[in-house]
């Protein structure tokens, strides 16, 4: 058996033996595990580690490169941190040789160095993700352990691991799992100090000042925003604010801030001026938090499908945690135990993420990621304390039930019909793209979720809760698995494929003095796999290619085939291929 046996609903600890990178500074467990001997300990420990390990690598790193970069987040990292280790400029990024101040620096830095290692490429780009996703899943098990038990902790860091939401950030070269990691670690040493009774463990203190100047540097003020909202909060409602702020050592906290953080924003305000304030802070942070960017839109409630469904199948767990949490609510201000405290405050963390974001005009699905550690926490303090015999959590649960459930037959009949569905939506909105091609994968991913999570349910109702978590995290691995091999690359050979090829076709034909446009098109691809600098002509300025042909040589032209009647308006320029949906133009045969 992994982990030990089910706990009782009085909801006790489980064992908190092994490795502590976090010290076991949160009070003593209310009941101890019964005891084991050594060499019981050390195989438990080493099973533990070595599953987490294989899981972390098998999700995150295999075939970590086998897709192209997807238009438009990926390439555009990937090609700002190419040009980097072009131009050896290191503080002012750039995308299509022109500054980019979407984001600071960190990440472009973390990708370039990847560059540096394992050379230009897909596998690099995408693997400082792969790397804090696999990291927060070792680092969840470790702070879990602590208050959670081995088996608790060993659920939540599976939790994380296995759903949704993290498979997709955790292979993607965007910065939110970046975020997520050093607002984690922030978190994580500020609960441990909070719960420390000595002066002994305060040196964790610096490491959490340290992870939220590296937020800052990934993602902007957000990264020190959202955990000074989360601990504000919590000590409020503790009523702990004075006694808990004596013992942050905030100025020297600030001074570790300012040193690590600041830097960067000096010498980039001094190299752009007023242009870097304009496009970072008001364009990228101002006009997406109080507008809307990109048609990126949502009401009050967009977050909670979000929730149910990027956190799946775990997010079926949650109203369990929220009853543990509903079971305390007059107490919240008394004393509590470490696990209530825990309790408490990942809920607080969930909360004020979500919060925060469903107040903001432009919404996308990866805004609230910072939220899903907390999230698998908050599973494993239910799976481990609630899986056996029900007694007055018992409508929670059967809430979780009937969620799942009901989550499990809808995902099966949207994959028995994805074919049709990916079809009807491809004529709708892009007709000229090729079919999906996903094969028999929709029809085994949607057996695989309802056999494997309907044995889950069977196992949880009948009191195996190591039966249950195994039956659902082996389901999740196998469908992710399954994914990456057949869904991903038909996806892939729809949407970029054609883009990737012109990239290349360019990237060979095109000589010194040429140029490539793309026209009504945003495809950051484009720049990445040609390696050439791309111009842009939007609708309604056809008159440019008349410029651009004057000034440079040959054209190669990029553009939907939906735009191809506007393109054969344009005089002196006609076909070279269509192919995916995608049309190549050209002023020239030949060089």
């Amino acid at each position: 058996m992994l982990w030990p046996g089910p706990q009782s609903a009085s909801w006790q600890v489980g064992s908190s033996v092994g490795l502590r990178p976090f010290p076991l500074c949160m009070g003593t467990p209310e009941k101890a595990t019964p005891a084991v001997t050594s060499s019981r300990r050390w195989v438990r420990e080493v099973a533990v580690t070595t599953l987490l390990l294989g899981v972390g690598l098998l999700l995150f790193f295999y075939r970590l490169d086998s897709l192209y970069l997807f238009d438009a987040d990926e390439p555009a990292y990937a090609e700002a941190a190419r040009e980097m280790l072009i131009s050896g400029d290191w503080i002012t990024p750039h995308f299509n040789f022109q500054p980019r101040f979407d984001k600071p620096i960190l990440f472009y830095w973390l990708i370039a160095l990847a560059y540096k290692s394992f050379g230009i490429g897909e596998y690099a780009a995408r693997f400082w993700s792969a790397a804090f996703a696999a990291g927060l899943t070792a680092s969840i098990y470790l702070f879990g352990r602590q208050l959670l038990g081995r088996r608790g902790a060993c659920i939540a860091a599976l939790a994380f691991a296995t759903n949704v939401g993290t498979i997709v950030l955790g292979r993607a070269a965007v910065t939110d799992m970046t975020l997520a990691f050093c607002m984690t670690w922030a978190l994580f040493c500020f609960f441990d100090v909070y719960r420390a009774t000595d002066k002994t463990h305060e040196s964790l203190l610096f490491v959490g000042y340290l992870a939220v100047a590296l937020a800052v540097l990934t993602k902007g003020p957000i990264g020190l925003l959202l955990p000074g909202l989360v601990i504000g909060l919590f000590l409020i409602i503790r009523r702990k604010v004075r006694a808990t702020l004596s013992r942050l050592r905030l100025l020297s906290g600030l001074a570790l801030f300012t040193v690590i953080a600041l830097p960067w924003y000096v010498l980039v305000l001094r190299e752009n001026g007023w242009t870097f304030v304009q496009g970072f802070f008001v364009q990228h942070h101002l006009n997406r938090y109080l507008g809307v960017v990109s048609s990126h839109v949502g009401g009050p409630l967009y977050f909670l499908p979000v929730v149910a469904l990027g956190y799946f199948p775990w997010s079926g767990t949650l109203p369990n945690a929220f009853g543990h949490l509903w079971a305390i609510r007059s107490r919240l201000r008394d004393e509590l135990t470490g696990r209530q405290e825990l309790l408490l405050f990942l809920w607080v963390w969930c909360g004020v993420v979500v919060l925060f974001f469903s107040f903001s005009h432009t919404k996308l699905p990866s805004y609230i990621f910072p939220a899903v550690p907390a999230l698998a926490l908050l599973t494993g303090a239910a799976g481990e304390a609630a899986i056996d015999e029900r007694q007055q959590g018992w409508r929670w649960e059967r809430a979780c039930d009937w969620l799942v459930g009901g989550m499990a037959c809808s995902l099966a009949v949207i994959l028995l019909f994805l074919p049709s569905i990916a079809d009807r939506i491809r004529l709708r909105e892009a007709p000229d793209i090729p079919p999906f091609d996903f094969g028999l994968a929709p029809y085994v991913l949607a057996v695989l979720l309802l056999v494997g999570l309907g044995l889950a349910l069977v196992a949880r109702r009948r009191g195996q809760g190591d039966m249950a978590v195994a039956a659902t995290a082996v389901t999740m691995i196998l469908s992710i698995v399954l994914a990456v091999h057949q869904v991903a690359p038909a996806i892939q050979e729809s949407l970029q494929k054609s883009l990737h090829d012109f990239a290349i076709i360019a990237r060979q034909e095109l000589r010194h003095g040429d140029i490539l446009v793309a026209y009504d098109l945003n495809a950051p691809s484009l720049v990445f796999y040609s390696k050439r600098q791309v111009a842009i002509i939007k609708r309604g300025e056809e008159a440019g290619f008349h410029g651009l042909a004057v000034s440079y040589g040959r054209l190669f032209i990029v553009a939907k085939a939906a735009a191809e009647t506007r393109l054969q308006q344009v005089p002196d320029i006609f076909p070279l291929d269509r192919r995916g949906g995608y049309v190549l133009y050209s002023n020239r045969y030949s060089p």
